[in-house]
């Protein structure tokens, strides 16, 4: 998590008092599986009123950063702002663009483009002064990674970055990242600022593009569309996506990896171009 928030200054830390949120992650210590209505080992629970999260029976370090981008999603909306789950990157132009899309869909890869400036991979928040990272870092899926397809990723993985659930050859301790034996959904987490062309601090204007990612295995949606306002609304709000294997959902019955993405361009004055998808 120190690599995923954003980190204070020095100065910010000398003044530091009591935490506005405290986790307690006890790892894999399991809950009790005898509490009414509770059918896990694992649980992770949240108290508004004392400010605070408590994680059993899970590893899985996406649960500290997903539980506090929850807590996001209560707060935000009583400021009047807007907390999405969306890659944001922007053009030397000052141009914004979003990235909607569940887990594993491809917000980090897009949004980490070399020839614009990244401003998160993952959560942001949008308010009426344009859109700001609500993270510190990011969270990489590194299966299939490779230098040639995500060269700004895979530099990005040195020393400090945390690599979760990947498999390590026992004498050269070089990564596998094509063994997915322990999960595919494996991850690297670093700070925003080891990507070159970050945008520090993680801020900027109102978004032009909003890019709204399906990871479509079924053929539902076709390759390439175009949208109407009305449209783009209803699709959103379904979130029509196949399962995969960023998404906790994921299972061995999402056949395919067709990989298809939906964009939409916001104007200045509001209105909105019609939509369209690429393979």
């Amino acid at each position: 998590m120190h690599n995923m928030c954003i980190r204070p200054t020095p100065e910010e830390l000398e003044d530091f008092g009591t935490p506005d949120f405290t986790i307690y992650n006890a790892g894999q210590f399991p809950c009790n599986r005898y509490t009414h209505h509770m059918t896990s080992s694992t649980s992770i629970d949240i108290n508004l009123a004392r400010k605070e999260m408590v994680i059993l029976g899970t590893q899985y370090a996406g649960e500290m950063k997903k539980g506090l981008f929850g807590l996001m999603h209560y707060l935000m909306p009583k400021r009047q702002i807007l907390s999405l789950h969306s890659g944001c990157n922007m053009g030397k132009d000052g141009d914004v663009a979003l990235f909607f899309g569940l887990s594993g869909t491809g917000k980090t890869t897009l949004s980490t483009d070399h020839n614009r400036y990244l401003i998160g991979d993952d959560e942001h928040c949008w308010s009426e002064n344009g859109v700001s990272n609500i993270e510190g870092g990011c969270y990489a899926k590194c299966i299939d990674l490779s230098r040639e397809k995500e060269p700004d990723i895979w530099n990005a993985i040195k020393f400090g970055t945390v690599l979760e659930n990947v498999v390590l050859d026992e004498h050269t301790r070089e990564v596998d990242y094509m063994d997915s034996s322990v999960t595919e959904n494996t991850r690297a987490a670093y700070p925003i600022d080891y990507i070159p062309n970050a945008k520090i601090p993680c801020v900027g204007p109102h978004p032009k593009n909003i890019i709204l990612l399906a990871c479509d295995a079924f053929g539902v949606l076709p390759p390439v569309s175009k949208l109407s306002l009305a449209q783009t609304m209803y699709h959103f709000i379904s979130g029509y996506t196949a399962l995969v294997a960023g998404d906790r959902g994921w299972h061995q019955g999402a056949t395919g990896n067709i990989f298809s993405l939906l964009w939409c361009s916001i104007y200045n004055d509001a209105s909105y171009q019609v939509c369209g998808h690429a393979v």
